[in-house]
């Protein structure tokens, strides 16, 4: 049989149940009451002579109430239906089997006028029971605006289609007796008629999937999202397959069917694909992972991209930079040289200077803070004027004329102001961005190849090494050598770009590193 599931209806108030005997004259009265619990069941049941008895053993109307007796208390309704003028709500009395037609149009509209006579909070599931055969009458549809030369069946299973989405309501059917031999959707294992199927899913849309209803039959049992809402009955089977299908639709909703799929079919899914991911992007590195280099004044270090080398965590490692013996083997080649300013004043004439520019003239630019600090602080009068004036000075000079005077050669620098030198060096007290570009660490870099590059590192430059681009995040003094430079991998080529789109956080978890960084060995 084919299977399709849905979201179950939460349960809600609705108008009383009418006995299953009942006359119309003592059927419940349209509901404007209240249930007592759960949803109402809203039984549209096919009184057509084609349709099979429910029960082979039983009398017609006492096989009809004895089905109601499985709803254990649950407030239900009855729509019996054959043609347009063969329909009647809750009188189990005309139910005989004897329906010159079969129009599931009337009946959905019957069905229609009983759900709008409930307050609008309230939850129905409609219940279908028929053989699944179309048999309109020619005459019921006269004033119902056919076409002209349009053929009725087709015509009247659009209509229905319509008004079943406009009702709203979850639609279960019990199919009882042969699956008719035209109408069957191809293909289909269970030979469901295709009108059934397309009315459940006019009713419960995307919930009646295939994969859903697959799920469900594999369950047997029904959730809060996976619902089977076809059920066959063979005409020998009678009431006691239809027990387990009434049972079953009216059941309330429990997540556990969702649960177990999760568990079997995607839990195990979602962790081996997580850990195929995690073996793809294992290997270091990963976009805005940091290769350290350490670097010695003037020596140069030769990295190559992509070699079998050693790391310094322990292991072997293929990917990212490492060290190259010699130039030949190597991708780029990187040097730190320090700065060759000289801030001494060499080359200065200082003949009748004052001691205290004497004193200040040949100090570095940490020792002249010092200095002017401790003259500020704690100086005798005339160090603290000196000092005052000196900062002055220093903070209002030229910064373009600054950086001329302390590039300038020592053999041109006879024509300078010893007194406009101080001021010149004092002035990189005040001005970060020109002390940082004369007096800091300068790393030298050089890439091999058809695009390979030359220049100088500062911060945020970007260098390509092999397959990699880099940020240049800092040059400091550090690590065991001279200088540390900390390379940032901004693009770091991989299968399907693995590496560019799945946390950092994610690789360092399959990499079984806490840190992002490494030396470069």
């Amino acid at each position: 049989m084919a299977l399709l599931p849905s979201l179950l209806s939460i349960l809600a108030l609705a108008g009383p149940s009418p006995s299953p005997s009942a006359s119309p004259a003592t059927s419940p009265g349209p509901a404007g009451e209240a249930a007592a619990s759960g949803p109402v069941i809203l039984f549209l049941v096919d009184n057509s002579a084609s349709l099979p008895p429910l029960d082979p053993e039983e009398k017609r109307v006492a096989a009809l109430e004895q089905m109601f007796t499985f709803l254990q208390g649950q407030p239900y309704r009855l729509v019996l239906f054959g043609g347009r003028h063969e329909v009647y709500v809750d009188d189990v009395s005309h139910y005989n089997n004897r329906g010159q037609w079969t129009d599931f149009y009337f009946a959905f509209l019957k069905a229609k006028e009983l759900v709008e006579s409930y307050p609008p909070a309230t939850e129905f599931r409609m219940v279908l029971l028929t053989d699944g055969i179309l048999d309109p009458g020619p005459k019921d549809w006269d004033d119902m605006d056919v076409p002209a030369g349009a053929e009725l069946k087709p015509f009247t299973i659009r209509k229905t289609m319509k008004l079943i989405e406009d009702i709203k309501q979850p639609l279960y059917v019990i199919l009882v007796g042969d699956v008719p031999k035209d109408g069957i959707v191809a293909g289909d294992r269970e030979q469901t008629p295709g009108l059934i199927l397309e009315m459940v899913k006019a009713a419960n849309g995307a919930r009646a999937s295939p994969l859903a209803q697959t799920l469900a039959a594999f369950f047997v049992d029904d959730g809060v999202l996976l619902k089977k809402f076809i059920f066959r009955v063979a005409p020998q089977q009678g009431l006691k397959q239809v027990e387990p299908a009434v049972k079953r639709i009216v059941a309330p909703s429990r997540p556990a069917v969702e649960v177990r799929a999760f568990s079997i079919f995607i839990l195990p899914l979602v962790l081996f694909l997580f850990l195929m991911l995690g073996i793809l992007v294992r290997s270091f590195p990963g976009p805005g992972d940091l290769e350290l280099i350490e670097l010695a004044k003037n020596v140069p270090v030769h990295l190559a991209a992509d070699r079998l080398h050693k790391v310094e965590g322990g292991g072997w490692g293929t990917t990212g930079l490492s060290l190259a013996g010699d130039a030949k083997d190597a991708t780029a080649t990187v040097t730190y040289q320090a700065a060759a300013l000289d801030l001494s004043g060499l080359g200065l004439d200082t003949e009748g200077l004052d001691p205290i520019t004497l004193k200040l003239l040949p100090e570095g630019v940490e020792e002249l803070r010092k200095s002017l600090e401790a003259y500020t602080d704690a100086g005798s009068k005339e160090e603290k004027i000196y000092a005052l004036n000196l900062d002055y000075m220093a903070k209002n000079f030229d910064s373009r004329e600054a950086e001329r005077i302390l590039t300038a050669p020592p053999a041109d620098r006879r024509r300078i102001l010893a007194l406009d030198f101080l001021r010149a060096k004092a002035h990189l007290l005040s001005n970060d961005p020109l002390r940082r570009r004369l007096t800091d660490a300068q790393v030298h870099f050089l890439s091999y190849g058809k695009e390979g590059e030359r220049k100088d590192l500062a911060l945020g430059a970007t260098v390509h090494i092999g397959r990699y681009r880099f940020f240049v995040k800092d040059v400091a003094r550090g690590g065991r050598k001279d200088v540390r430079l900390v390379l940032y991998y901004d693009r770091v080529p991989s299968l399907l770009g693995l590496k560019t789109f799945l946390p950092g956080a994610f690789q360092r978890a399959f990499r079984f590193r806490r840190s992002s960084q490494r030396v470069v060995t």
